[in-house]
């Protein structure tokens, strides 16, 4: 992977800005600074409708695990249900935060409140909030000041901890992205409720101290490049993304979405709605049963396809499967 940094100045100029400050919060729509964290995305292809970089999830241990973002380009982290689990996945997004300030980290999160994902699998637990603001300070400690409004009514506490987790990558990915936390550097985020500390959340859920991530909350399997609904035209499909097995390598298959006209019969070589495509096998880049990236291509006809990546497990049952959708002009 390329490791320059095209933003190293910009970054240590508001690192510089930040080290004699320390123990004073630095307001993030006042002072902000594209991009950070360790390796930059792989360029898009030609034709995507949705020009998203890629990233891995984060492990224990490490820091964000974000990669450079881009001016405008927004991380945020959805609950997709997978295998019987609710879990966390990541898109990022150029789409304008409503009441955008310019703050990266507020308009991450009001877009976790507000918005909606590329993929129709994933979802929030969060009502559109009326207001947000942060900032952040030398320690890294990002203060989130969230309006009570954003608490769903009536959300079951199994999925409070899961909530705040979300609001929490999300934060701590948006600092990374624009560059207000060091590559490899941990980040923690203090939540307000209407500018008060010490309240509960959603379910009753504490918001006391500072919120860390829960990487066990993370999807063994994402696919980061295409995202759902890419149309590209007309060329080899490059599908990379990341995840974990105790094999270091993970399944994919590809589906056609076609329909047939008329009601006919196919003939001989002809797509058929749902049938496998193409399918084959993705080595991770690391070892077994920790997380790496995986990349393939794929030659792939104009048509309508389905593109799934998924683990097996002891018994060679499909598990945590992550889909996308794309069309191929």
């Amino acid at each position: 992977m390329n490791k320059r940094d095209p933003l190293r100045r910009s970054r240590l100029g508001l690192r510089g800005l930040l080290v004699p400050a320390a123990g004073v919060l630095l307001c993030t729509s006042v002072l902000l600074l594209p991009a950070c964290t360790p390796d930059p995305p792989a360029p898009p292809q030609s034709g995507s409708s949705n020009v998203l970089p890629a990233g891995p999830p984060a492990e224990a241990g490490s820091g964000s695990g974000e990669q450079i973002g881009s001016d405008g380009i927004l991380p945020v982290y959805w609950v997709g249900d997978s295998s019987g689990s609710a879990l966390l996945y990541r898109e990022f997004t150029g789409e304008a935060a409503p009441g955008s300030v310019g703050d990266p980290i507020a308009d991450a999160v009001r877009l976790m409140t507000a918005g909606r994902p590329f993929d129709p699998d994933f979802h929030s637990l969060w009502e559109p909030a009326s207001m947000v603001t942060t900032s952040i300070s030398a320690r890294n400690v990002i203060t989130v000041d969230l309006s009570a409004d954003a608490f769903r009514p009536g959300l079951h506490s199994s999925r409070a901890h899961l909530a705040i987790q979300q609001l929490v990558f999300t934060a701590t990915a948006a600092a990374a992205n624009a560059g207000l936390i060091g590559a490899g550097e941990t980040s923690s985020v203090v939540l307000l409720v209407d500018g008060k500390a010490g309240s509960s959340g959603p379910a009753g859920a504490a918001l006391d101290g500072e919120l860390r991530r829960d990487p066990s909350l993370v999807a063994p399997v994402w696919i980061t490049n295409p995202q759902d609904g890419d149309v590209r035209d007309p060329s080899t499909v490059v599908v990379s993304g990341s995840g974990w097995s105790d094999s270091s390598t993970l399944n994919w298959r590809i589906t056609s979405l076609d329909r047939l006209k008329g009601g006919v019969m196919p003939a001989l070589g002809q797509r058929v709605p749902g049938a496998t495509v193409k399918e084959g096998k993705a080595e991770l880049d690391s070892s077994p049963g920790t997380t790496g990236e995986y990349e393939f291509t794929v030659a792939l006809p104009p048509g309508r396809y389905e593109i799934a990546v998924f683990r097996l497990d002891a018994g060679g049952a499909e598990e945590y499967a992550d889909t996308k959708t794309i069309e191929i002009k």
